[in-house]
Parts: C-alpha cells; sequence; structure tokens
C-alpha cells in the first residue's frame, strides 16, 4: 500500500473508505450500514436520539476492550479501567483456546506485511473485486482449524438464533448477530482473495458486563453470510456510483 495519500478517508457522504490497491474501498461496517432498509435507519435516529451519547460510549469502550485483548495476546500487562472491567472478565479464557496467533489487529507473520500500511499503524483485508475493506480482529488457529474472530462489547447477548415473537431483547441480540456474521464473512472473503488464506469457521467473542458468550459460525453458515454479504457491497456500489471514482495513482498491475 505505497502512497503519499492518507490511508483512510470519510467521504463527504460520510462513508469510511481505506486506501487499497490504489482505490478508496469503504470499510465493510459501511457497507452494512448503508445498506440497512429504511425502517432499520429510522429505528436507529430514534434509538440514538433517546439516548444521546450512547453510540459514542459504546465506542469507547469498545476501543478499551480491543485493546486489552491485543495486549493479552501479545504478553503485555493489562490496564483495564474499573469502569470497564466487567467487559473484560471472561473474555481471556477464549483467547487462551488460540494456539496460533497470525492476525491481532494487524498481521503477525512476515508473508502478510504487505497488508500494513507504509508508517505500520494500520492494516486491511480487502476485495478489488467487490470494492470493500476492513481489519479484523484476530485471525489464528485452535487446533489446527483456521478461525476468524471478532470482539464485540454489548448491554445484553447476541442471540444466534431467531427470536420468539415479541422476544425485544432478543430481537436486539440476534440483529446484531447478523450484522456481525456478515463482516465475519466479509472479512474471510477478502483475506482469501488477498493472501489465499480460507478460515475454516468465524468466532465472535461477545462481552457484557455480566457474562461474556463465545459463538461459533461454521463454514458453511459463513458461506451464507459471505453470500449476503457480497449482495449488499452491489447494493451500495450501485446507490453510490460517483464515489467508485475516487482512484488514485493505480496501475493495472495493481489490481
Amino acid at each position: 500500500m505505497t502512497s503519499d495519500l492518507p490511508f483512510r478517508i470519510q467521504t463527504k457522504a460520510g462513508h469510511r473508505k481505506y486506501l487499497c490497491s490504489g482505490m478508496y474501498l469503504p470499510s465493510v461496517t459501511t457497507v452494512l450500514s448503508g445498506t440497512e432498509s429504511a425502517k432499520s435507519k429510522a429505528g436507529l435516529r430514534q434509538w440514538q436520539e433517546k439516548n444521546p451519547g450512547a453510540l459514542q460510549a459504546a465506542a469507547t469502550r469498545g476501543t478499551a476492550i480491543h485493546k486489552c485483548c491485543e495486549d493479552y495476546l501479545r504478553g503485555i500487562p493489562i490496564d483495564c479501567k474499573d469502569e470497564y472491567k466487567g467487559f473484560w472478565n471472561g473474555m481471556s479464557q477464549y483467547l487462551d483456546w488460540f494456539d496460533t496467533i497470525h492476525w491481532s489487529e494487524r498481521p503477525l507473520r512476515q508473508d502478510w506485511y504487505d497488508l500494513r500500511s507504509d508508517d505500520k499503524e494500520v492494516a486491511f483485508v480487502w476485495s478489488t473485486e467487490h470494492k470493500f475493506a476492513g481489519c479484523p480482529d484476530l485471525i489464528g488457529e485452535i487446533g489446527g482449524v483456521k478461525v476468524i474472530a471478532d470482539f464485540k462489547t454489548s448491554t445484553g447477548p447476541y442471540c444466534a438464533s431467531t427470536p420468539d415473537r415479541g422476544d425485544r431483547m432478543g430481537y436486539g441480540g440476534w440483529r446484531k448477530f447478523q450484522k456481525c456474521a456478515q463482516q465475519m464473512g466479509a472479512y474471510r472473503y477478502a483475506l482469501n482473495e488477498r493472501v489465499g488464506f480460507k478460515c475454516d469457521v468465524a468466532l465472535i467473542i461477545v462481552a457484557t458486563e455480566e457474562t461474556t458468550q463465545g459463538i461459533f459460525i461454521d463454514s458453511d453458515q459463513l458461506d451464507l453470510y459471505e453470500s449476503r454479504f457480497l449482495k449488499r457491497a452491489k447494493t451500495f456500489h450501485d446507490m453510490n456510483p460517483e464515489e467508485d471514482n475516487e482512484i488514485k495513482n493505480c496501475s493495472q498491475s495493481e489490481l
């Protein structure tokens, strides 16, 4: 990713993009948010109005727990604020499952170093075919099984199965799971496109103040969520054709 251009930008429409292969590609989360239904977007706006500052607080909490996970995996002493310790407690038991780590916020194996930016501060996986990019939390192996993992903090548990009608909390957890599962499918696809490493399963580690979940998604399920995401990526670009012209210093060989 050699360039004098910024590695991350935000477009006038508020879309977060990463510079990869000479193109500014939308982040996986930008694609997911940008292709939500009108009903879902309206619901989010109403929730934000009722809970001012909640999204920023959740983002700050998530950043803190991600830092704890990264430090733990690297053998660095954990410095977790008291207000977040309830979310950190229970995370390490799932991290201990990994006997090999290939990626922790950035590649740890030398043959993947070309996925880093020039300043070594950021790293992405991306698809030039479907035009999206993102940064997985963790890629490793558990007993020889290739696993891509994501760390989430939440006020309530995630739900991997369809909740009963009227179960509002369950429905909220189910929606979060659906979005994260598609995120995992997208990262797996992009990683395989870039370096030929295809993960067998995904693992979502969800921390609340009361409990921590480890939810596996098998290969067949990942194929399904990957397919759903790729359709949403196409929809996103169809909705924003003008942004696809943001190609800088790109040669055919880079693509």
